[in-house]
């Protein structure tokens, strides 16, 4: 029995290790497990770490109770079993690591994506887990300690919140509608793992999906099993400003992602997301109302991102209730905000606990948003967390207050943040082994407007980003690097005006808007930048920036490359010959963009032998406060001189550590190098 061993069984497990029959299991009796066997167990069953243990020849499994939990359908069952058996369907990728550490190699996986049969069917999950040896008395490795925890909601939270935030862009493009839903199907298309099919039915729109077989109710997600595939949803589109739906949003779900609360919500989000833009697309030519909007969404957005940046950077409950008395009660015109948080079954209130918002804490409890009868007075949100709830908001008002269906979307979004923040919190102080600060959403709001570069067979390519050193906010800085369709390697570096939320959105703007000139018109660097003009012009992108679009392209017929260039009132770019030697291609700036959209603007062209370097910068790498322009790119000169003969990645890396601490501005690098021996040459048009 194990309840005889000395070093006993946690009480929740007890019951289900007692009702093995461990003969006849590869462990055998426990009676006879060995010293080291024992100790290991008795660490698992001692933490609140989710700890499995394989032993022997077998590796047969024995865990503690936060193991136990994280595998669910598959306990009791997988007591004693190999773990070969237990984990069919994951074998192919865990075991190669399980190999790994029975050599005496620990592993260590972040996020690692898992299919998982523990609830009747493949389910996606991600894992963050190390597999460590486990040696016997004598000092042979004889088995596995697995030491896990699932981050399945942050992965998906994570690349859901992406998602929304591409929606949320497209209601700064004033088009029309059909267009815009177009673009938003092309924005909903890339979400192939929580979306793999998806369909925006407009009147008078093609349906690429069943229509929904009833009357939809407002945010209802109605759901239903379909024989072709994964299950089909449906939910209304709710107009950003009231009035009737512009349609219904349509999805086929995931077969690998239960059905749950959060994917629900996100599908409201979605909706509502796509309802923002489609919204204001059909107020464009209504151009008092589309201002209206403009600056309702760009507060609503301002507030999000000013909320969610500071939740991450909470420590402390405390702080997440102060983060949330700040800017999410403001968000509402709240008069009072308190947070409950269940700990140990029990509610415990942070705030004033004589708040009106404080009686309505306890009915949100069971999963359901609360708004106080007729008084409307007071509200209170689920925490929700997978599919438990760990807590709620409560908001009061002194005079009545409506909730709308726009309220109650920015309450469901404000409370998956305030349940990631406080998740956040709990993991950091259970498991102290995060000691670096979360990084801002603010950053992460801007990277995710950079993407990474490409590699042709003929370039080496390196984008790099950094922060200013003195201020988190989000910035105009920005770099590029994509292939047209003909295959010729665009090149771009760029900074919008000011520091702020509409510095980063005009970016975003201006970015694509000449990612898709580069691409579509596969024109010289100027008439591209003459194009991005006009456009930035027509569409009211109310922004100045500086920029360089060049070209790399090769002679044919020649060992010499071509360097075609325009420059829209930016730094010059910088060539590192293979000799060590520098030059800065100096020319007479042209204007910058957004000045004057009839601008002629020029091309300039310089020959890149094999081996030579391009660098494309902004100018927080070269001003320092008391220090000239010209001594900014002399330093630059000389430091890159060092560079001749280093990968593109490493010279920005040098450059970027030489300012990382004190740059007083964002900084963008882009470094490409023709290779000494390009494996495939392909003549490019002049």
């Amino acid at each position: 029995m194990v309840a005889s061993l000395p070093f006993g069984v946690a009480a929740e497990l007890r019951a289900a290790y007692e009702a093995v029959d461990w003969a006849a299991t590869p462990l055998g009796e426990p009676a006879r497990w060995p010293r080291s066997l024992r100790r290991a167990l008795e660490f698992a069953l001692e933490t609140r770490f989710a700890v499995l243990i394989c032993w022997g020849p077998e590796l047969g499994m024995v865990y503690n109770q936060a193991y136990a939990d994280m595998i669910e359908g598959k306990h009791p069952d997988a007591l004693g079993r190999p773990v070969r058996e237990v984990f069919p369907e994951a074998w192919s990728e865990i075991g190669p690591l399980f190999e790994a550490a029975l050599t005496g190699e620990a592993t260590w996986s972040v996020d690692m994506p898992l299919l998982l049969d523990r609830r009747g069917f493949p389910e996606e999950g991600f894992y963050t887990f190390s597999y460590s040896p486990l040696r016997d008395d004598e000092g042979r490795i004889v088995g596995i300690m697995d030491i896990a925890t699932e981050t399945t909601r942050q992965v998906q939270d994570h690349r859901r919140l992406e998602l929304l935030s591409r929606l949320g862009d497209l209601a700064t493009e004033l088009q029309a509608p059909d267009e815009l839903a177009r673009k938003a199907l092309d924005v909903l298309s890339t979400a192939v793992f929580d979306l793999p099919e998806v369909d925006l039915q407009l009147p008078g729109g093609p349906v690429r999906l069943p229509p929904p077989p009833t009357v939809l109710r407002p945010r209802q997600v109605l759901v239903r099993e379909d024989a072709d595939g994964g299950p089909l949803a449906w939910v209304l589109i709710p107009a950003a400003l009231g009035g009737v739906s512009p349609g219904v949003l349509a999805a086929r779900l995931s077969t690998v992602i239960g059905v749950d609360a959060d994917y629900r919500d996100f599908l409201r989000l979605v909706a509502a997301t796509v309802g923002d833009a489609l919204s204001a697309a059909a107020s464009y030519e209504a151009e008092r109302r589309r201002a209206d909007l403009q600056q309702w969404q760009a507060q609503r957005l301002a507030g999000l991102v000013a909320v969610a940046q500071a939740l991450s950077d909470a420590d402390e409950e405390s702080a997440v209730l102060q983060v949330l008395g700040r800017g999410a009660a403001a968000l509402l015109s709240a008069d009072g905000i308190v947070l409950g948080l269940l700990e140990d079954r029990s509610l415990q209130i942070l705030g004033d606990p004589a708040d009106p918002a404080a009686g309505a804490l306890a009915g949100a409890l069971t999963g359901t948003p609360v708004v106080d009868g007729d008084d409307r007075t007071t509200a209170a949100w689920p925490l929700r967390s997978a599919d438990r709830v760990v807590g709620a908001i409560g908001l009061s008002w002194r005079t009545r207050r409506e909730i709308s269906s726009e309220d109650a979307d920015l309450l469901t979004a404000l409370a998956a943040s305030t349940t990631q923040a406080v998740q956040q919190v709990r993991a950091l102080r259970a498991e102290r082994q995060s000691a670096a600060a979360v990084r801002s959403l603010a950053e992460t709001l801007q990277r995710s407007l950079l993407t990474s570069a490409p590699q042709p067979e003929h370039l080496e390519i390196a984008v790099r980003y950094l922060p200013a050193a003195e201020h988190a906010q989000v910035g105009g800085d920005w770099h590029d690097a994509f292939l047209t369709a003909s295959g010729t390697a665009c090149l771009v570096i760029g900074d919008v005006t000011g520091h702020d939320q509409d510095a980063a959105a005009a970016m975003g703007q201006v970015r694509n808007l000449l990612r898709g000139i580069g691409y579509s018109l596969e024109v010289s660097p100027a008439s591209a930048l003459a194009a991005l003009d006009r456009a930035m012009r027509d569409l009211g992108v109310g922004a100045l920036a500086t920029s360089v679009l060049a070209t790399v392209e090769p002679l044919e017929g020649s060992a010499t490359w071509r360097l075609r260039w325009s420059n829209a009132g930016h730094p010059p770019p910088l060539v590192i010959s293979p000799d060590g030697s520098v030059e800065l291609l100096r020319t007479a700036p042209d204007l910058l963009l957004g000045l004057e959209a009839d601008f002629v603007r020029a091309d300039h062209v310089h020959g890149l032998p094999p081996g030579a370097t391009v660098l494309l910068y902004t100018d927080g790498l070269i001003e320092r406060r008391g220090a000239s322009i010209d001594d900014g790119l002399e330093w630059l000169a000389r430091t890159a001189a060092g560079g001749a003969g280093m990968a593109p990645g490493d010279i920005c890396d040098q450059v970027l550590q030489l300012v990382e601490g004190h740059a007083e501005d964002d900084v963008a690098v882009l470094a490409v190098r023709v290779r000494e021996e390009p494996r495939l040459v392909v003549p490019f048009p002049s």
